[in-house]
């Protein structure tokens, strides 16, 4: 059985699918593009996954007991591969794996979002040329046309959803590895009452880049934060920073990202 699904490869978010899949009698056997091929099975399995580099990956050609190698996964951005592997004892599915690999799953979810999003540039082009040489030939009334740019749009901009959920999967991993580089981050209004000091940037900068705004005569204090977190993130990152009697409001971003950004 073959199924359809869009995620990070190598990512926390793709093993758990993959595990659920195995809990409902379906063993990973092979990955193709966003494409998992499954064999039925009885026998109860945990999959694990791991990045390994390509000279490593030419030396796993075997499984290593108690693990069964399943399949490996060519990377192209960034040259590694994604090795997928099972085991059927009941004591290792409990095992904390310390996978450290956020930084490699960025760049990894980065080239997955760029070529979707090159998937729906080339689908909106051809799809105008198509247009323009059935207009040409007259093979298009109004009826037909109605249809065909309904299922054009929505075949050309269908890879953009799928874009806009790698994105979100981006987007937490550059807060966990602050890696902002080329990252449009929208700005976030921080209005915190009763302060008595200034707020100590420094022991929250984990959360984006802060500005100091303005203040008034009450012990309100306004920040403005560039940051990818949401509202109830910076929430919780402010909380041992302030006291119990600090009120703390947030307005949303009002800027726009650019035109063509994801």
């Amino acid at each position: 059985m073959w199924r359809y699904h869009v995620t990070v490869k190598g990512s926390d978010d793709e093993l758990k699918w993959l595990n659920q899949q195995a809990q409902r009698g379906q063993r990973l056997c092979r990955i193709t593009g966003n494409w998992y091929q499954f064999q039925a099975t009885k026998t109860p399995v945990q999959l694990f996954s791991e990045y390994v580099t390509s000279e490593v990956a030419t030396d796993i050609e075997a499984s290593q007991p108690p693990f069964e190698l399943v399949t490996k996964l060519q990377l192209k951005q960034p040259d590694v591969q994604v090795i997928y592997t099972a085991t059927t004892q009941a004591s290792l599915d409990v095992t904390s794996v310390d996978r450290q690999n956020a930084p490699l799953q960025l760049k990894v979810a980065l080239a997955q979002r760029g070529h979707l999003m090159n998937v729906m540039n080339l689908r909106v082009v051809l799809g105008l040329l198509l247009a323009m040489i059935l207009i040409y030939f007259r093979l298009m009334n109004d009826t037909w046309g109605g249809w065909y740019g309904l299922i054009w749009i929505l075949f050309s901009f269908y890879p953009a959803w799928q874009a806009s959920r790698i994105h979100k999967q981006a987007n937490a991993l550059r807060v966990v590895t602050q890696q902002y580089d080329d990252a449009w981050r929208p700005t976030m209004h921080v209005f915190l009452k009763n302060m008595a000091a200034p707020l100590e940037i420094e022991k929250v900068a984990s959360i984006g880049q802060w500005q100091y705004v303005g203040q008034d005569h009450r012990g309100m204090y306004w920040y403005d934060v560039r940051t990818l977190a949401s509202a109830s993130e910076i929430k919780q990152t402010l909380q041992p920073a302030l006291s119990r009697s600090v009120t703390v409001s947030i307005v949303s971003w009002l800027g726009l990202a650019p035109i063509g950004y994801l």
